[in-house]
Formats: structure tokens, C-alpha cells, sequence
């Protein structure tokens, strides 16, 4: 059965060929009867679409010959009838292919009737085209495409493969391409090498002529702000997270993502880099005109996608007032188109998915061996060695004796797989008619884990994350200028995932001791137990348990279900029969949040072994006693729910006219929204709603496409300020020359195609307020009161403790907006029509940032209640470089090459520092944000000698050599915390590039891309072996064990210092020792693929190989010890179908 569907869809868009042929026989002999006085030739045309099922196509220099008004009265007339009777005495002519009617102009002849068209002379030897019209939006054939010369009846329709030939008479200037849905193109038969591949653009497709902005669009070759467009196509990756495709990939973005786990797996992003210190980083998310969260956008299918694009200048941000500070992303999701017939498309994906770099923990021996060198060589002198390990459990652990009794625990290979299993799939339908269109998306991804199930668990332990996602995207021209649309986006997402923290137990593989006892015992072991049996033993610190992470994996499972959904309906008016260029819109959107949680756990039942008999006979009995809390096979439950709901109005009114070489466009945008939780705490400030409201415009100008000026601005309300300070007036103002429209760039303009240069400058703003927790703080202003704080008083004659009140937070009546003042200046450049360039160079400065203050005495007695002020201040500064080269050799080659760099660099200028600080070093003022402060580290020390003549070390008594010596930056003789200072680079990525290429030779396609960053640091920390400053027992990481200083081998070089089995303060301090190269290049993708006809199958992978200093783990996942989801590397096999 399965076969036979598979015959019947690949066979599918043969079979719709006759049909379309049929309906054309049948188009000839339709009826219509049109009756119209004094009407325009778009009037007419408007009224056949809506009373047949012909549809008119037209280029754009046809266009402004449609307002010639005319009177026609046919009663059942022919298309060709109805064509002869309007078109006639006009320049036009007109052409029937199937439900397409193509007008164009007629040739320029004396007296020459318009219908029927007339061939072109041929005085002379015809010219043979021959070439394939592909698709904009996927580069695939398009069938049923007019190619023709207008004015005549030369013509020809490209084929089932896109493959058209065409006999071109001599003189001939032009050919034109047509196809309903997709903008005509006209080609100059003098470029012959064109003719070889054609791609048409949708005609919906605002991503090519047209970029979508604040509120609205703009014509590309017009635009003076700092907008990068990304094709959706090349945010197409292996994870389900969309923002894992940004890095490298889109100029002005910097992305870094730091864990593989399914369903958490989404990147960190931001645009221009860190602007501030302050609590929103964050740039604002658009989609369909709804503000959404990181964790919706991630969940964006590409194929969803029609228009996406980063607004980075104050031009182009600040519309959006106090919420454009970090910079907009907007997402606009597909909308149907008139076509002859419903497009449908099918992905289905398989891979498998396993980790970028596994860490590797010491194994038992190692781990005794080690801690007892620490232990020897720790010993003061004096004082005798007693080893920790014998020699005996050392011995037996080796020769892999008796498990239960010399137990050796590789927690990670009982925890986790070497690989697992992923699929997704993705259908869309795209159609429409000249009164409705619709779009529908379907997505579902099936993710799991790399954690097992323990045999003994009941449950499946592993993570699955499973999300259902679905875009219905309606729209309905009412009348002639009435248009309206409903945008629906529905996320469905369910993760199960162990109980237990899934970082923690990647932690816990070099966290838990692996020979203090086994993970489990045999069943049977203890007597009326049928429950899996751990092993366990007391804590070194003291507790009656230790960790035993096989257990806690074991222990239960949770669910989450999170539910996203945005729903906005819009009404466009064109108010031409007002004044032409008119035009108003009114949209209302709902986004609603729910999320629950459910957490089912038992109590592990814990044995220690106190003694065991060896049988003789190859079996052994053990006497276990029970310790710690006592287990339970019953599984308790706890639960967790929460979410919000938003919904926001806005209306606008814009004019665009062009008159003559003078084009003007105005816009006048009013907003607000209501915020309001679902669920809200028993707090006053969680019931209040949320909410913000504001004006925005926009005015631009353009003179002959040539010098281009535009005015912004965003005037915004917010609730957190007292009044009189509640609106912000956030203005900006640019302009743009393009050089390459000069009379004078004529001679070179076939080489250098475009030049433009570019200016913009202006304010947006950000209202955005939370606490050291990111906990939201609301209303600074105010001073908040706790009026029933527990007073550490007893008294009345029942000794009751009693309560008063208590300042939480002072407040502060000038709080107001924080401000970024941009300026930007940008170099476009294209070359041959094949390559194009993008430069951007930008300064930012950001005032006000919103912080509590730091420099107040606490002899104010205001310790932890500090006002919240605008006292910060950041620069920030860099570059952002696009490089794009698409080049067809002929109709079976095509390459594409593109490349992005990006440069940000912060400096922090204000953070209400104390006025005198003891040495300039210390201070934050001119390090970037994300700095890490410590002390400089001068290697290990090598000797005895060298302690005593250096300065003191004030952190630990007894350091040895081996240990690290640290520089005294003050040169009083003492290290402390008086030396530390910034070091390295900050931990967010300076630099971040990305470069690939793509080639098409017939039916195979291939594409690769790396990505990198550079000006990088990640800090160590939590890595040290045997102990931290609480808790001991520690194992170790095999680089530790393998590359550390020791007395038998003093390497000054080594990679970790002496060895101790007690926490070292001098050696975990933060240092520079400590600051390793987070650089990084990365084979990001490849992808291969062939097609056959509709069918495409592709082989790809994702994160195959890493190219860095740093060794010990990825190193994009940053700080830390490495211990936690790893990045993924990705192989997948996929199919693709269009019909």
C-alpha cells in the first residue's frame, strides 16, 4: 500500500498536466459579461478576477498605464472578446495563457490594432533561448511558466523540470517571464548567459524588493536604516531550536549556545553584543506584530518563516521607543497567494544525535593513586603519612575483583549513551483565490536524550521532548480595498525528563566517589526486599549518605507541558478613493502562556555493607544494613503551574505618493498592552496588571531613488515611573545616497552595480527593571514596606514574638528612562549583479542604567534596601560585515558564497564606584561587562626558595611549590584581594564570523559553513579534584590526573598545580591560571542532496568538528567545569516532497 501511495505522489505533478491543458481549452470558450462606465482599466481587470477565474498579470512600467479609463459592455464575451473591447486605442495588448492574462505594452507601430497582437518582423536569423525558471523561495523548477515577447505571439511554457525553449525573432529587446503567484521578469536578450537559469520571486515574498520593518515594510532600494534580511532558508539546522542556526550566520548577531539538552537546548543571542549591566539584554521579538519570548521564537519552523530581519540602528529602532534599546527581530510568518493550484510540501527527518566532547573522569585506581600523592605530599614534615587507600583495595580494584566489595563506578557510562535517535517532519499548504488564501503549517519534533534507563527503574528516565507546532495563517479581500487576516500560532511542548536535575547529574559524574561503595546490590540481598537495592555509605563530611547519582537517576521522573499561543486578526483599508496612497490598519493580538509540571519520586532504599562471605564457591553472601532516610517504593507527587496572558491593540495610518521623481511616505502608528499573570502570587504588585502604551511615526523621503531621508520616533508610556516622568520622546533621524544612481556612474554601472552610503542617529529607550535574581522589580519609585516582619522581640505576658514593619526597598521619585543614544554609518556595495557587500560601523551609549547603588557606607543603615537609580553608564562600539556572491554559470551550475563578521566591544563608563579607590586596577570603569576579575598568576612556583622571596601569600598558610604564585599589582609585599583585576576577554564572544558556500549542479546540491568566534575567555571553576570549599569525596577529571605538577615530575608548565586533598584556598582562587582561550572554529553544517523531479533527499550534519585551544571540553559551552548537557554533533537523512 505504502509503495503504491509512494507511485502515485511521485507521479502526481505528470498527471496534473493535461488537465491544466483541458482548463485552458475550456478558458477560451468562458463567458463573461462585464458592464462599466468610465472605469480604469485596474477597475475592469478587478472585476473579471472577481467574477472569473482569471487572474491579470503586469510589470510594473504597465502599471500607471491601468488609470486610463474606458467604458466597456460585453454580454457573454470571450476573454480575447472582452481584451479587443477595453484595450483597444490604448498602448497595451493583451495575452490568455490558461487563467493567466499577461498585459503588456504594445509594439510602438503606427496605427497598429492592439488585438489580435502581431508577430515582430523577421528581417533576420532567429535567436534559439533555452534555460530552466526556478523558484526564489527553494530553487526548485517551476512549471507552467509564460515565456514570451510582448506585443507578439511568440511565446512558450516551461515544462515539467522548469526547462523552456524559445524561438526569438530578430530585433528583438526584451523576454518576459510570467507565472501567477511570482513577479514578472523581463530579461534583455543581449545578456544570453541569463537565459540559462531564471528565478522568479514570489510575489508575496517581501524578502527580496522588499524588507519588513518597524510596523511595517520598505522598499529595499530605499532603505537608510540597519536592517539585516536572513533568508529563512539558511536558518534550516539539525535542532528544533531556531535560534542555534544565528551564529555566524546573521551580521550584527552574537550567539552562543551553551547545552545540548533536548528542549533546552536553545542559544543565548544578542544584537550588537552587551549594551549594558543592566537586567534587559535582550532584544525585542516580533512575530505577525506580537511580541513573543526566546523560547516561542525557537520554535519557528523555517518553512513558517517568509520575512525575517534584525533592526540594529536607532533608525530602525526607534519606533519601538522604550522597547527597542537592545534591538528588534521580526518574524513574519507566511501568508497564502493566488495560484492555479494548492502547493504542498513535506519534510521528514531521521539522524542520530551524540555529544561534541565527552570529558573524561579517572577511573578507581587513578583516583586512590591520586589522593593518596595528595595526601603524601601534603604531609607536613614531622608528621607521619598514613595512607588513605591500601594497597589492598588498590590491588583488587585493578584486577576488577569482587564489584561489591572493590566497587570501581564509571557514573557516566551507567548514566548515559553514546547516542540517540531524533525525528521531525513538517507539512505546509500554501494556495488561494482572488478572494481567499490561506497558509497552513504543521511541524512535529520527536527528541530524546542520552541518559538510560536503569534496569531497575520502573520508569523511562531518559529526557523526550516532544513539540507540536502549528501556524494557520487566513486572509479575505472583502472588497476591492478591504483586506482582512487572521494569524494563528499554537506551540504545544511536552519534555519528560528525570527528576533529578539533568545538570546536576552530568556534575555528579565527577562529583560522586566511585569506589566508596557499589551502585547496586543484587537482588535478593536483603531479605523481603523486591525494591532495587543501592549502595551507599556515609559521607566523608559527616552525613549519613553520600551521593550516588545511578540512585537519584532511578529515583522518578517529571513532565512538563507548556502551551504557547498568539493569535492576531488585522484589517487593511486602502483609502484611495479618499486620496490615493492612503491607507489605514487596525490589529488586535492575544498571546496567552500556560505551563504545569508534574514530578512523581520514591525514597531509594540505601545499604551500606558491613562485611561479606566468600562461599568458596564462586558465590558470596553479604551482611547489608540499612542507612540513611528510609526508603519507599511509594511515589510522592509535586506539581508547579504558572503563565500570563497579553493583549495588545494598535492602529495605523500611513500615505505613500510618488510624484513624479519625488517619493513620500508618512506614518502614524497608537499601541498599548495589557499584561496580566494567570496565576498570580498573593503579592500586590503580581495582581496589578501590566501595562504600556505609546505613539509612534515615521516619516521618508526620497528624490529620484538617489537621496534618501527618513524621521523616526517613539513616544512611550510607562507605569513604572511616577508622573511626570512616565513618557519618553525617543527620536531618530537618517539619510542615504545612492552613488550608484548618479548620472555619472553610467560608464561602470554593468561592474559596480550598487553603492550606497548611509547614516542614522537617534535615541530608544528601555523601562525594563529586576533585581540581582532577575526577579521583576516594578514601580521604583516607591518606597516598599513589609508590615508584618518578624521582630526578634518577645514580650507581653505570653512571651509572643512580635512583628513590625520593615523597608524593603527605598524609593526613588527620579527614576526614569535608561537611554541609548545610536549612530550608525553603512557602505552598500554590489558587483557584476553577483556579489554584494554590507558594512556597518556603530557607536552606542547607553546612560541611565538602572542599578541599585553600591557606594553608600552602610553607617546609613541602608544595607540591602539601596535605592534603585539611573546611575550606569556603557558604551558599546563595533562592526558588522555581510558578504554574498550568487553566480549562474550556466542552467546547471549555480554557486553561492556568503560570509558574515561581527565586532562588539563594551566599555563600562559609569557604575556608582566608590569615588577613591585604593588602585585604578580595581576598578570596573573601561573593562567590558562581561569581564571576569581575579588575580594575575605567575605560574607555579618551583621551589621552596622561591615562596620565601616572594611576596606573602594571604589566602592559605601552607603553600608548597607546585602551587600557584599570583602578582602583587599594589607592590606592597602582600597578595590579597587588593590585586585583583580584570582579566582576559569578556566571557560573551568580541568577534563572531561565519563562512560557507553552496553549489547546484543539475539534480545534486551541496552547502557547507563554519563558524567561529574570537576575543573569547572562559573561566575554570568547580573542576577541582577531591573536595570543595563545603563538601569532599570528590573523584577526579582524567586532564587532572594526567598533566599536574608533582614532586616526581616538577613540570612548571603543567596544567594543574600540586595536588591536595583538602580544599586549597590558594589555588582555586580566581585567577589567571584560571582563564583559558574560548576561541573557537567549527565545521557548523554540511548538507548534500539530490533530487528527482519533486523529490529531494539530503544527508546532513551539524557540529561535526571543533578546531580550538581549549581542549578539555566544547568550548562554546563556556565557564564552569564542563560537567553539563554537551553540545550535540548531528547526522540526519531526510526527504523533502513539493506537489
Amino acid at each position: 500500500m505504502l509503495r503504491i501511495l509512494a507511485a502515485v505522489m511521485l507521479l502526481l505533478p505528470v498527471n496534473l498536466q493535461p488537465v491544466r491543458a483541458s482548463r485552458q481549452d475550456a478558458g477560451a470558450k468562458s463567458s463573461l459579461t462585464v458592464k462599466m462606465k468610465d472605469a480604469t482599466l485596474s477597475s475592469v481587470f478587478a472585476e473579471v478576477e472577481r467574477t472569473s477565474r482569471y487572474a491579470f498579470i503586469y510589470t510594473d512600467d504597465v502599471r500607471p498605464l491601468l488609470d486610463r479609463r474606458v467604458s466597456v459592455s460585453v454580454r457573454s464575451a470571450t476573454i480575447d472578446e472582452l481584451l479587443s473591447a477595453v484595450l483597444k486605442g490604448t498602448e497595451l495588448t493583451g495575452r490568455v495563457r490558461e487563467s493567466q492574462v499577461i498585459i503588456s505594452k504594445a509594439p510602438a507601430r503606427k496605427n497598429a490594432a492592439v488585438t489580435p497582437p502581431l508577430p515582430a518582423a523577421n528581417s533576420g536569423r532567429e535567436i534559439v533561448l533555452q534555460g530552466t525558471v526556478i523558484s526564489s523561495a527553494d530553487n526548485k523548477p517551476i512549471v507552467g511558466v509564460s515565456v514570451y515577447v510582448e506585443g507578439t505571439t511568440v511565446g512558450a511554457t516551461s515544462d515539467i523540470n522548469g526547462n523552456y525553449t524559445l524561438k526569438v525573432p530578430a530585433g528583438t529587446k526584451h523576454v518576459t517571464f510570467a507565472f501567477l503567484g511570482y513577479d514578472t521578469k523581463k530579461i534583455a536578450v543581449a545578456d544570453v548567459e541569463l537565459f540559462k537559469l531564471v528565478t522568479l520571486i514570489e510575489a508575496s515574498n517581501v524578502m527580496d524588493d522588499v524588507v519588513v520593518v518597524a510596523f511595517g515594510t520598505q522598499k529595499k532600494e530605499s532603505l537608510v536604516g540597519a536592517v539585516q534580511v536572513v533568508r529563512p532558508s539558511t536558518l534550516k539546522v539539525t535542532s528544533s531550536n531556531l535560534s542555534t542556526s544565528f551564529a555566524g550566520k546573521i551580521a550584527g548577531v552574537i550567539s552562543t549556545q551553551s547545552s545540548g539538552e533536548p528542549g533546552a537546548d536553545g542559544a543565548n543571542f544578542w544584537i550588537r553584543g552587551i549594551s549594558t549591566f543592566g537586567a534587559n539584554k535582550s532584544p525585542l521579538l516580533i512575530l505577525d506584530g506580537v511580541e513573543i519570548v526566546s523560547e516561542m521564537l525557537n520554535n519557528i519552523p523555517p518553512e513558517a518563516i517568509e520575512s525575517f530581519s534584525i533592526l540594529r540602528d536607532a533608525t530602525a529602532t526607534a519606533l519601538y521607543g522604550s522597547r527597542g534599546a537592545n534591538g528588534v527581530m521580526i518574524i513574519t510568518t507566511k501568508n497564502g497567494r493566488q495560484s492555479e493550484k494548492m502547493a504542498i510540501n513535506v519534510r521528514l527527518e531521521s539522524g542520530i544525535s551524540m555529544p561534541t566532547r565527552v570529558q573524561d573522569i579517572a577511573d578507581g585506581v587513578t583516583y586512590m593513586e591520586n589522593y593518596n600523592e595528595a595526601l603524601r605530599t601534603r604531609t607536613p614534615a614531622g608528621e607521619t603519612y598514613v595512607q588513605h587507600f591500601s594497597d589492598e583495595k588498590i590491588t583488587g580494584t585493578r584486577n576488577r575483583l569482587n564489584p561489591y566489595v572493590y566497587p570501581d563506578n564509571d557514573w557516566y557510562s551507567m548514566l548515559f549513551k553514546d547516542f540517540t535517535v531524533n525525528e521531525n517532519m513538517n507539512l505546509n499548504v500554501r494556495g488561494g483565490g482572488k478572494v481567499v488564501d490561506y497558509f497552513l503549517n504543521a511541524s512535529i519534533f520527536n527528541e530524546n536524550g542520552i541518559l538510560k534507563k536503569p534496569a531497575e527503574s520502573k520508569f523511562n528516565t531518559n529526557i523526550n521532548s516532544q513539540k507540536y507546532l502549528f501556524q494557520a495563517n487566513v486572509g479575505a479581500q472583502l472588497t476591492r480595498t478591504t483586506r482582512v487576516s487572521l494569524k494563528m500560532n499554537t506551540q504545544l511542548l511536552f519534555w519528560h525528563r528525570p527528576v533529578e536535575e539533568v545538570k546536576d547529574l552530568f556534575y555528579y559524574t565527577m562529583r560522586a566517589n566511585p569506589v566508596a561503595f557499589p551502585a547496586i546490590y543484587p537482588k535478593g540481598s536483603v531479605e523481603d526486599l523486591d525494591d532495587p537495592i543501592f549502595g551507599n555509605a556515609p559521607s566523608w563530611d559527616g552525613g549519613s549518605t553520600d551521593i550516588n547519582p545511578y540512585a537519584l537517576l532511578s529515583r522518578g521522573y517529571g513532565q512538563r507541558h507548556t502551551q504557547y499561543i498568539t493569535t492576531t486578526f488585522s484589517v487593511d483599508q486602502d483609502l484611495d478613493f479618499v486620496t490615493k496612497g492612503l491607507k489605514v490598519r487596525g490589529m488586535v493580538s492575544f498571546y496567552n502562556k500556560t505551563y504545569a509540571a508534574t514530578y512523581r519520586s520514591f525514597s531509594p532504599y540505601y545499604y551500606e555493607m558491613t562485611d561479606y562471605t566468600d562461599n568458596g564457591d564462586g558465590t558470596f553472601d553479604y551482611n547489608l544494613q540499612s542507612i540513611g532516610t528510609p526508603g519507599s517504593s511509594y511515589l510522592g507527587t509535586s506539581t508547579g503551574r504558572n503563565g500570563y496572558r497579553e493583549i495588545s491593540l494598535q492602529g495605523q495610518i500611513e500615505y505613500s505618493r510618488t510624484f513624479g521623481k519625488h517619493d513620500v511616505n508618512a506614518l502614524f502608528v497608537y499601541h498599548q498592552k495589557e499584561k496580566v499573570d494567570n496565576q498570580p502570587a498573593n503579592d500586590e504588585y503580581k495582581v496589578l496588571p501590566y501595562r504600556e502604551q505609546g505613539l509612534a511615526g515615521r516619516f521618508t523621503y526620497g528624490y529620484d531613488s538617489r537621496y534618501l531621508m527618513e524621521f523616526n520616533f517613539g513616544y512611550n508610556g510607562s507605569e513604572n515611573f511616577i508622573s511626570g516622568r512616565r513618557f519618553g520622546f525617543f527620536p531618530s533621524i537618517a539619510g542615504a545616497w545612492v552613488v550608484s544612481g548618479e548620472p555619472f556612474w553610467e560608464g561602470i554601472r554593468s561592474k559596480v552595480n550598487l553603492l550606497k552610503i548611509r547614516a542614522s542617529y537617534g535615541l530608544s529607550g528601555n523601562d525594563y527593571l529586576a533585581d540581582s535574581s532577575n526577579n521583576i522589580v516594578r514601580f521604583p519609585y516607591l518606597t516598599t514596606v513589609n508590615m508584618n516582619k518578624a521582630l526578634y522581640v518577645w514580650f507581653s505576658p505570653n512571651f509572643v514574638k512580635q512583628t513590625g514593619h520593615e523597608i524593603k526597598t527605598v524609593g526613588n521619585p527620579l527614576a526614569t528612562w535608561e537611554e541609548s543614544t545610536k549612530l550608525n554609518v553603512g557602505l552598500e556595495l554590489g558587483l557584476f549583479d553577483a556579489l554584494t557587500l554590507n558594512v556597518d560601523v556603530y557607536k552606542e551609549n547607553r546612560t541611565g542604567i538602572f542599578m541599585q547603588r553600591r557606594s553608600l557606607p552602610s553607617t546609613m543603615g541602608l544595607s540591602g534596601v539601596t535605592p534603585y537609580g539611573n546611575l550606569g553608564e556603557v558604551e558599546n562600539r563595533g562592526v558588522d560585515v555581510s558578504l554574498e556572491y550568487n553566480k549562474a554559470f550556466n542552467k546547471d551550475l549555480l554557486v553561492s558564497v556568503r560570509g558574515t563578521f561581527t565586532y562588539a566591544h563594551n566599555e563600562v563608563k559609569a557604575r556608582d564606584e566608590a569615588k577613591y579607590l585604593p588602585n585604578k586596577y580595581n576598578s570596573v570603569l573601561g573593562k567590558p561587562v562581561n569581564s571576569v576579575y581575579g588575580l594575575v598568576a605567575d605560574g607555579l612556583f618551583a621551589s621552596q626558595e622561591e615562596i620565601d622571596n616572594s611576596p606573602r601569600q594571604t589566602f592559605m598558610p601552607d603553600y608548597l611549590p607546585g602551587d600557584i604564585k599570583y602578582r602583587d599589582l599594589n607592590g606592597d609585599g602582600v597578595i590579597d584581594a587588593n590585586d585583583r583585576t580584570s582579566l582576559g576577554y569578556p566571557t560573551v564572544p568580541e568577534i563572531l564570523y561565519g563562512f560557507g558556500a553552496s553549489v547546484n549542479y543539475k539534480r545534486w546540491d551541496f552547502s557547507f559553513f563554519f563558524q567561529g568566534t574570537a576575543r573569547v575567555s572562559l573561566r575554570m571553576y568547580d573542576m577541582h579534584p577531591f573536595r570543595d570549599n563545603q563538601y569532599s569525596g570528590f573523584n577526579m577529571t582524567q586532564y587532572v590526573a594526567d598533566d599536574h605538577w608533582s614532586e616526581a615530575d616538577p613540570n612548571p608548565n603543567a596544567a594543574y598545580p600540586r595536588l591536595d586533598y583538602r580544599y586549597n584556598a590558594n589555588n582555586t582562587q580566581t585567577s589567571s591560571f584560571w582563564i583559558k582561550n574560548g576561541s573557537y572554529l567549527r565545521l557548523k553544517s554540511v548538507e548534500l542532496g539530490f533530487t528527482y523531479k519533486s523529490l529531494r533527499a539530503y544527508l546532513a550534519g551539524t557540529n561535526l568538528f571543533i578546531i580550538s585551544p581549549f581542549k578539555y571540553w566544547d568550548p562554546e559551552m563556556g565557564s564552569g567545569n564542563g560537567l553539563k548537557y554537551p553540545l550535540q554533533r548531528v547526522v540526519k537523512l531526510g526527504l523533502q516532497y513539493n506537489f
